[in-house]
C-alpha cells in the first residue's frame, strides 16, 4: 500500500473516531441546566426551578399547529396561578420564525427558551410537540404527557395526576 492510501484511510478512520465521539460525548456531556434564549442575553437556569418550585417543562416545535393551538391556554394556566412554574423549550424551528411566534403571535409572558441543539429533549426523551414533562418541588421527575393540552384546567389536571401517582396519592380529579 502507498502512502497516499495509508494516509486515505488514517483520515477516514480519524474523521469516524471523531463523528462517534462527538454523538455520544456531545450527548452525554451537554448542559440539561440551561436553556438558552433568543430574545434576551441571560439564559435560564433549570436550577432556580427544578427542586425549588413545582414545574412543569413545555417542548414545542415551530411551527407546530397544536403547539399554537395549546399556547394562549399555557398562558391562561401561567397567569392563574403561581404555584407551578411553567417553562417552554422550543427544540425545533428557526429563531427568526420562533421569535415571531413568541413575541408577536402569543405574546409569551413566561419564561421560554431553544434546544435547537436537543440536549434538553433528547435527555427527556421528547420526540414529538408537544410534550410536558413535570417535576415536584423536591426535584423529582413525575412524568410526561406527550399530548395536547386544551384547557388551563387540563394542564393543572394533568400535573395533579403525574404529582398523585408518583407520590402514591388518590387522586380527587
Amino acid at each position: 500500500m502507498n502512502k497516499v492510501g495509508i494516509a486515505l484511510i488514517v483520515f477516514i478512520l480519524a474523521g469516524m473516531a471523531y463523528t462517534t465521539y462527538s454523538f455520544v460525548a456531545g450527548n452525554a456531556e451537554g448542559d440539561i441546566s440551561t436553556v438558552q434564549r433568543i430574545h434576551a442575553d441571560e439564559p435560564i437556569k433549570l436550577d432556580n426551578y427544578i427542586g425549588k418550585k413545582k414545574t412543569i417543562l413545555q417542548f414545542v416545535a415551530v411551527p407546530c399547529e397544536c403547539c399554537s393551538y395549546s399556547m394562549p391556554f399555557i398562558q391562561q394556566f401561567v397567569e392563574e396561578q403561581d404555584e407551578i412554574e411553567v417553562i417552554t423549550i422550543v427544540f425545533y424551528g428557526r429563531e427568526k420564525e420562533i421569535l415571531d411566534k413568541f413575541e408577536n403571535e402569543y405574546n409569551a409572558t413566561h419564561e421560554w427558551g431553544v434546544d435547537l441543539d436537543r440536549i434538553l429533549a433528547n435527555h427527556y426523551d421528547v420526540s414529538v410537540s408537544p410534550t410536558y414533562v413535570f417535576f415536584d418541588e423536591e426535584g423529582n421527575e413525575l412524568g410526561t404527557h406527550p399530548y395536547i393540552i386544551a384547557t388551563s384546567d387540563e394542564l393543572g389536571t394533568r400535573y395533579e395526576e403525574a404529582y398523585n401517582s408518583y407520590h402514591g396519592e388518590a387522586g380527587d380529579s
